[in-house]
């Protein structure tokens, strides 16, 4: 399968082979031979998750379509052991770790856990914030921490503006707009040909998901 992949980050099958990672939750683990994916346990599921979701988890994370591991994270929104949360966030990074993949994070008024825990682990791969709404000083923090951002349909422009290029990547999630409407937005808002900002996110998906290509 080849490598057209601009979408790091997709709640839906768009149903255009390789072009976006696409993120399965346990019990949605049904993979098409021409698709990548992302695997985890969304922290809004760490009050429900079962041994059989770990037994999935543990089964597919090193499948060779299994691009990244997540989405795994915080939220202080949801009313949800932050306990938990960590304890199934070392997990998804210790999975990630071990295959080498790209880790997929969900954070929602944590800043303060996920610096806590890129301290903690001193992680080597990939970390990416995905859907970032931060504001530029959080941006700043969690970039010179290390990490990458990802933007979806909605976002500060000041904290996009402060991501360099070689630390940024674009994502749906579940956005009511494609990825292409995404990359024209975000290259407007760049003062950027699409073309070439479409260049530069596909480079730091090689880097990322694809080292060894």
């Amino acid at each position: 399968m080849n490598n057209f992949i601009l979408d790091i980050h997709a709640h839906h099958d768009n149903g255009l082979p390789g072009e976006a990672i696409i993120n399965l939750k346990p019990g949605e683990y049904f993979m098409k031979s021409d698709r990548w994916y992302s695997v985890g346990i969304h922290p809004w599921r760490t009050n429900q998750y079962t041994d059989s979701d770990l037994d999935q988890l543990n089964l597919l994370y090193k499948h060779p379509q299994v691009l990244a591991i997540g989405e795994t994270g915080f939220d202080r929104l949801k009313n949800f052991d932050l306990g938990v949360q960590m304890d199934m966030f070392k997990l998804h990074h210790n999975l990630a770790k071990d295959a080498r993949k790209p880790l997929i994070i969900h954070m929602v008024h944590a800043l303060d856990l996920v610096l806590k825990m890129r301290k903690e682990l001193c992680s080597d791969i990939p970390w990416i914030i995905h859907g970032f709404r931060g504001n530029r000083k959080q941006a700043e923090q969690l970039l010179d921490a290390g990490m990458y951002l990802s933007f979806g349909e909605k976002y500060q422009l000041d904290a996009l503006r402060s991501t360099p290029l070689d630390r940024m990547f674009l994502e749906t999630d579940e956005a009511t707009c494609d990825i292409d409407c995404i990359l024209e937005k975000v290259a407007r808002d760049l003062d950027m040909y699409p073309e070439d900002l479409e260049e530069e996110i596909t480079a730091n998906i090689d880097e990322a998901f694809f080292p060894d290509k």
